[in-house]
């Protein structure tokens, strides 16, 4: 039977896929957790995104994947919406962490299409229904490239159809398949945007919100995107997605993953080094990143972190 809640659109605003704060040995670091998620809400997150591809899923073991679920919704404490990502390489795997999730607490659950192997439409239909069947929470479909040559839109009419899937996390670059997807069902479709150097595009085609990998950084630079376009101030919430994108150029020279902890890490916020395979910054590119950021303007929309 379909799962039904009063308006599928459950989840507005922005919402960092927050990084994960792990030891090299797997351990997550609980305090450094809990101090990110109070700078994230302090600084403007209206909820978070856990345990996805910035938070490194795939480069943990099932059980520290499950610990960072109950640790960081435990630090939320009900200050934010939680979406806990599943996906994983077995559904086995997959249902077990959604099983936990709805267990710790979560607000929804989420998945990436199957990883490495390329299914077709109703392989991909049945993959969701039993990620989602076994559970009382909705679902976020994650479209991103991992779909392949499959029209997302013809799919999200088919898992709308699921119980509890509401919406999807649309990371692609063809906003009118956002636009397309945003009709089905009179509307009533939870959707948020991914490519966080395009925000507003998303939000402008149909998108109740983001979660994006950078937000981490700057979860303020976001929700002025988001205020200001909510007010109708086009002027605004451009330029501030033109700032954010000044700073992802920054980012992306760098490794996202690696500089984003490193900028925590030197403030107290202890999350670790990114997982393996990924190497640290040398010292020449620490200060070069610093350089870099301070000439992007980050650190003048956050002088605590220099």
């Amino acid at each position: 039977m379909k799962k039904e809640w009063d308006s599928n659109k459950i989840f507005k605003g922005i919402f960092p896929a927050l990084l994960t704060p792990i030891t090299e040995e797997g351990i997550i670091r609980r305090d450094g957790l809990k101090k990110l998620i109070d700078w994230e809400l302090y600084h403007g997150a209206d909820g978070f995104y856990i345990g996805g591809a910035t938070g490194e899923c795939y480069s943990m073991e099932t059980e520290a994947r499950e610990e960072l679920a109950k640790e960081a919704l435990r630090a939320i404490d009900g200050r934010g919406r939680c979406i806990v990502h599943i996906g994983a390489y077995s559904v086995r795997e997959g249902i077990r962490l959604a099983r936990q999730a709805e267990k710790a607490g979560a607000d929804a659950i989420s998945a990436t299409p199957p990883p490495v192997y390329r299914y077709g439409m109703e392989e991909t239909v049945d993959y969701y229904r039993q990620l989602s069947e076994d559970v009382d929470i909705p679902m976020l479909v994650y479209v991103n490239y991992m779909l392949g040559e499959q029209d997302p839109t013809v799919l999200m009419e088919k898992v709308l159809e699921l119980p509890g899937v509401i919406g999807m996390k649309f990371t692609r670059n063809d906003y009118y398949e956002l636009f397309r997807i945003s009709r089905l069902q009179g509307g009533n479709i939870n959707l948020l945007n991914g490519p966080d150097e395009t925000l507003l595009c998303g939000l402008v085609m149909g998108a109740d919100g983001g979660i994006g990998s950078t937000y981490n950084i700057m979860p303020g630079i976001y929700k002025k995107i988001y205020g200001a376009f909510r007010e109708g101030d086009m002027k605004s919430a451009r330029n501030w997605q033109f700032q954010a994108d000044n700073i992802i150029e920054v980012l992306l020279k760098y490794g996202q993953i690696r500089a984003m902890k490193f900028l925590f890490n030197r403030k107290g916020i202890s999350l670790g080094k990114a997982e393996k395979p990924a190497v640290d910054l040398s010292d020449g590119e620490e200060q070069q990143l610093l350089c870099e950021l301070e000439a992007a303007g980050y650190f003048r929309e956050y002088p605590e972190m220099k």
